[in-house]
């Protein structure tokens, strides 16, 4: 880590999130348990008349084989993800005794140190092409001409350098399950995305509109998306976003100009508390009961399949 980047590390804000420097700790305890941590990359920037450097941490259990995927703060402005991730640290370090795991915390580090969505600007502007670390259209086919990528080169440096990290580890950790825990300020109801083979069908994503909506998240039960999609008991099917979630359940890619086979995760679920509408600490509580109820989701997901293919 760059020496200049430590006078940022500890910055405050008023929501209430913890300073990027106590994630880290947080996410480090880890280690000490059997866990892999890897550095994928340092995302930096100038910031405040300096160079703002800091690294994208990835973190797997040293056993491998069929694993669940956990992510968080893709987009900085989201902090609610990253924060249960550093409390919630003993349930995962339980669900790595039982399963293999990928953890990545804290996707956009830079974002987070400074609420900022995206890489190159604090929020989505319309006309204007933002720079997000969680995009993999230039590994993804084009939905019109399936036999070519999206996007032919990666849109940033931390986004080629995610994506190949995640092709990389999916080859001893073939994903069954990923959750990407996300928020929407824009939002006055969450609701979640499921990617894979189930849709809104899925029996997980169900169960985890059960779970934030018992911890006092409203949800938007059978509305629309405010991008117009259609929501059936608080579930959005979509294909075709470009991001890393789309990447973990895609059963094609295209790597090196050839289309072979993709990770296939079963079911890719992405969380989406309204960060509008509630404090920081209500929302954190909602993604932290999904971390604490994993072990029991497996368990309670035979009809999905997912608990025979991690055992099998």
């Amino acid at each position: 880590m760059k020496e200049n980047s430590v006078m940022n590390l500890s910055l405050k804000h008023d929501d209430g999130r913890k300073p990027v420097s106590d994630l880290y700790h947080s996410f480090s305890a880890l280690e000490g348990d059997g866990w892999i941590r890897e550095e994928i990359t340092i995302s930096e920037r100038e910031f405040a008349g300096g160079l703002l450097a800091l690294p994208i941490l990835s973190f797997r259990t040293g056993r491998k084989g069929r694993a669940i995927w956990l992510i968080a703060g893709i987009h900085g402005e989201e902090p609610a993800g990253p924060n249960a991730i550093a409390e919630g640290i003993d349930y995962i370090r339980e669900l790595g005794m039982d399963h293999p795991v990928v953890l990545l915390p804290l996707c956009n580090p830079l974002g987070y140190a400074n609420n900022w969505r995206y890489l190159n600007m604090p929020k989505w502007t319309e006309g204007k092409e933002e720079h997000s670390v969680g995009d993999s259209e230039h590994v993804l086919p084009d939905l019109k001409n399936p036999g070519a990528p999206r996007r032919q080169k990666a849109l940033t440096g931390e986004s080629a350098a995610l994506t190949g990290h995640v092709l990389r580890l999916v080859k001893d950790y073939p994903p069954v399950m990923s959750i990407d825990l996300h928020e929407d300020s824009l939002l006055d109801e969450g609701y979640i995305y499921s990617q894979g083979r189930w849709g809104v069908k899925d029996r997980i994503a169900g169960k985890i509109v059960d779970i934030i909506s018992s911890s006092g998240v409203a949800i938007n039960m059978n509305g629309k998306t405010r991008f117009c999609e259609q929501i059936v008991k608080g579930i959005v099917t979509t294909e075709g976003d470009g991001s890393i979630d789309d990447l973990l359940s895609s059963r094609k890619i295209i790597l090196n100009g050839k289309v072979i086979e993709g990770p296939g995760a079963m079911t890719a679920i992405v969380v989406e508390t309204p960060a509008g509408a509630m404090p920081l600490e209500k929302r954190k509580s909602a993604h932290l009961a999904i971390l604490k109820n994993l072990k029991g989701l497996l368990e309670d997901s035979g009809t999905t399949g997912i608990e025979k293919v991690m055992n099998s």
